[in-house]
């Protein structure tokens, strides 16, 4: 019985991402159909027919030129850009968690202002922040000669003032949410009982509450890397870092390939996350 179930959620799994990569096939060929400022209603589906049949076939990709081979040129694009979204990820979430856990534990009756300061600083638009940082660095170097970071990739790498400009706009929307859902964790009733039997208010927040929300978390993850992809974008143009997302928009083969190496890895680890906490959920009812 378990197995057939396994197999099932397999092949629902696998009809998920072929209507997924249907779906950006679509997407891909859409600017044929309105080509010229024209319809081309039959081009259009002739070009998803030569797609589906390129993927099929696992027929031959190209750069912009269309002489060159897409492959491994993406894959390397690929790794760059996900070595620093995880990079960000991993320090907007020691950001948030480190403001959070602080707030909480020494500054309880200032909440409502810390979160009017977070709406403040997640108003302010993510491309006026990173240029406002990069221009601290540059002052900081005219002034000092100290260079606190590579400001743009040349010849070395910029790695480090990325990284804190992808993470932390972000970072307040984490801390913001984070602080929400341990503010409605700590309204429930066993947090109370806690409280009764005279346990220590950190010791409810780190052994409780902390794992309680972990699932609340990842579900915001989403809106998460979404926002941060979209700003990953902004800083492959201001550090001349020519990664992922600046290639995908050169042509339809990168921007297509491009969204199959986002889609497929973070797709799977979502499905199987849902599926792994359900079954969690289910055994402790």
């Amino acid at each position: 019985m378990k197995m057939q179930r396994f197999v099932q959620k397999l092949l629902a799994l696998l009809l998920q991402c072929v209507v997924g990569v249907e779906i950006l096939i679509f997407v891909t060929v859409l600017p044929v159909l309105f080509n010229h400022l024209s319809f081309h209603f039959s081009d259009f589906l002739q070009a998803i027919y030569h797609l589906n049949v390129k993927v099929a076939t696992f027929g031959d990709f190209f750069t912009e030129d269309q002489k060159n081979s897409l492959f491994p040129v993406i894959f390397i694009k690929y790794w760059d850009s996900m070595k620093m979204l995880i990079l960000g990820v991993l320090a907007a979430m020691v950001i948030a968690f480190a403001i959070s856990y602080l707030a909480l534990l020494f500054f309880k009756d200032r909440l409502k202002q810390l979160k009017n300061l977070l709406e403040i600083a997640e108003s302010i638009p993510d491309l006026m922040l990173i240029l406002l940082l990069q221009l601290f660095v540059i002052v900081v170097y005219k002034q000092t000669g100290i260079k606190l970071a590579q400001v743009v990739t040349v010849r070395e790498e910029a790695i480090l003032l990325p990284v804190i400009c992808l993470s932390v706009p972000i970072s307040f929307y984490i801390t913001k949410v984070m602080i929400h859902y341990i503010e409605e964790e700590l309204e429930k009733p066993y947090i109370l009982l806690a409280k009764a039997k005279g346990l220590p208010f950190a010791y409810i927040l780190n052994i409780h509450v902390l794992r309680n929300i972990a699932d609340s978390m990842f579900g915001t993850s989403k809106t998460i890397l979404w926002s941060m992809l979209s700003t990953l974008l902004v800083i492959d143009y201001l550090f001349n870092m020519n990664g992922l997302l600046r290639i995908m928009l050169t042509a339809a083969d990168p921007f297509f390939i491009g969204c199959i190496l986002i889609f497929i890895p973070f797709f799977l680890m979502f499905r199987i996350f849902e599926w792994i906490s359900f079954s969690s959920r289910k055994e402790i009812q």
